[in-house]
C-alpha cells in the first residue's frame, strides 16, 4: 500500500506524480505540489496569512463559513514545512 503524501505548503494530497511539483533539475518534488512549487521555487511569494486566505475556498465544506475553514487550515498549516517557522 502506497503511503499518502501531502503538499508541505497547501496540504493537497499528492497521490499521483502529476500532482507533484518540480525541483530545479526537473525531478518531481516529494514535498510540494505542482500548484505550489515549480522549477525549484514556490509559485507564489506570500505571507502565512495570505496563504490561509487563498486556501479557504479549497478547504470549505458546502454551507460552512470562512471562519470554520480558516480554523481548520490554522490547525494544519503550522505543521507543514513551508509554514513551520
Amino acid at each position: 500500500m502506497q503511503e499518502l503524501s501531502f503538499c508541505q505548503s497547501c496540504y493537497m494530497q499528492m497521490d499521483v506524480e502529476d500532482k507533484k511539483g518540480t525541483e530545479n533539475d526537473g525531478t518531481k518534488s516529494s514535498d510540494y505540489c505542482v500548484y505550489c512549487f515549480q522549477d525549484g521555487v514556490f509559485t507564489t511569494i506570500q505571507s502565512y496569512e495570505e496563504a490561509v486566505d487563498a486556501n479557504i475556498p479549497f478547504w470549505k465544506v458546502e454551507g460552512e463559513s470562512d471562519d470554520v475553514a480558516r480554523e481548520r487550515i490554522n490547525a494544519i498549516f503550522p505543521t507543514l514545512k513551508r509554514w513551520n517557522v
